[in-house]
């Protein structure tokens, strides 16, 4: 009889799922139940080459009921022998994946102050988990805990000791699954046991990520996910003096100013969109209001000179570099983004075959003769979780 590994990846409006063999971690099906708590959400499944979707509201509870239903009508639920669990904060605590305890979810709920759109969400799941898998193993696979291995020099902020002793206050870094992924598939594409590289994850969510020897060593989210490149909707790096300013000027109290900087900032304060589709649409039809061109091509410029400068930074720490890496939504499917980026790293060594740039999903390898090596990586962060259910089981 299969066994299978259960991956959930839970969101503030969205649970992905997915089931793997235990073996082999072949994925045997996948999911996705959107825009929970309205409407309009869907439950879609693939399995076999086969998509159904269905659209009906539902709220979190409803939204794992049917996940449950579904496994249990297809003869999944009983041959399920542990289920991870993507954890967006782990803190101080955790520095790799753990089976889930008492004292563990403890740990997760006391972390919800540094994450509070997501490990509500991951515990809700675990939880949930925990009620209908009565006897199964829960597994916490933390975004967090690939970059434990940062050295203190690089983690720690230039603030009092006791902010640092007392509550923690230091870089964490986020994305950490996805980079940890993309670090193992690279070395195994360059029939290396470790590589050197620096991979830019950008999505929604944006971060670059320098890994030495197969570990990280810096990266560029810190105490919280705001930290970094400017992204969908937030605003990355920006000088914490703003702050005051907004409150004096504007009698923005901290939340306002949180809200703004998560919610209306990044590339949608700076154009109204958050899609770098749209944005990328809007540069290419010279029909459209001038105006709107202008603010989205400023958006790119802007978005693509941030992410530059952060691997241009990172090249510091590598005698050898063995890749820069783009992954994520636009990393794997925007050639003008990556062409953008690669156009300000021209003094570092790095340029791009333009062919290639336009057909990545074909090349792994985009990068002109001469240049550094430049890759397009998939990422998979559920499997990447599937695979640190096997390795702890294992063990």
């Amino acid at each position: 009889m299969p066994q299978y590994f259960l991956v959930f990846n839970c969101g503030s409006s969205s649970i992905k799922f997915s089931l793997y063999d235990h073996n082999t971690l072949l994925q045997r099906l996948i999911g996705l139940v959107d825009k929970i708590n309205t409407k309009e959400t869907t439950l879609s499944i693939s399995a076999n080459g086969q998509t159904k979707a269905e659209t009906s509201p539902l709220n979190y509870h409803q939204a794992f009921a049917k996940i449950i239903g579904f496994l249990k009508q297809q003869d999944y639920f009983n041959q399920i022998i542990a289920i991870g669990h993507r954890v967006v904060h782990g803190g101080h605590h955790f520095d790799r994946a753990v089976i889930v305890t008492a004292d563990v979810i403890a740990k997760i709920r006391a972390l919800t102050p540094l994450a509070p759109l997501h490990n509500p969400a991951n515990l809700e799941g675990i939880e949930f988990c925990q009620q209908h898998f009565v006897s199964t193993p829960q597994i916490a696979v933390f975004d967090t805990a690939f970059h434990q291995s940062i050295p203190e020099e690089i983690y720690r902020y230039g603030i009092p000791n006791t902010l640092y002793e007392d509550l923690h206050i230091r870089k964490y870094g986020f994305h950490g699954i996805s980079h940890q992924y993309i670090a193992q598939a690279a070395a195994q594409h360059l029939s290396l046991t470790q590589g050197n590289f620096i991979c830019a994850h950008l999505g929604n969510g944006c971060s670059v990520t320098a890994i030495k020897n197969g570990k990280s060593i810096n990266t560029s989210m810190g105490f919280t996910p705001l930290d970094g490149l400017v992204m969908g909707t937030r605003s990355g790096t920006i000088d914490p003096g703003i702050f005051s300013y907004l409150q004096q000027m504007l009698n923005m109290d901290i939340n306002e100013i949180n809200q703004l900087l998560n919610k209306q900032s990044g590339l949608f304060g700076l154009c109204g969109l958050s899609d770098m589709r749209e944005i990328e649409y809007l540069i290419a039809n010279p029909d459209i209001e001038l105006k709107e061109v202008k603010k989205a091509k400023l958006a790119l410029d802007i978005f693509s000179h941030r992410a530059a400068s952060f691997i241009a930074s990172y090249l510091m720490y590598f005698k050898q570099l063995d890749g820069l890496i783009f992954t994520a939504g636009i990393g794997q499917n925007s050639a003008l983004v990556r062409q953008e980026i690669i156009n300000r790293l021209k003094f570092n060594g790095f340029a791009i075959d333009a062919v290639r740039n336009e057909n990545a999903a074909q090349a792994i390898e985009i990068h002109a003769k001469g240049s550094k090596r430049i890759m397009v990586l998939k990422t998979d962060e559920e499997r990447m979780i599937a695979q640190s259910c096997q390795m702890l089981l294992a063990n």
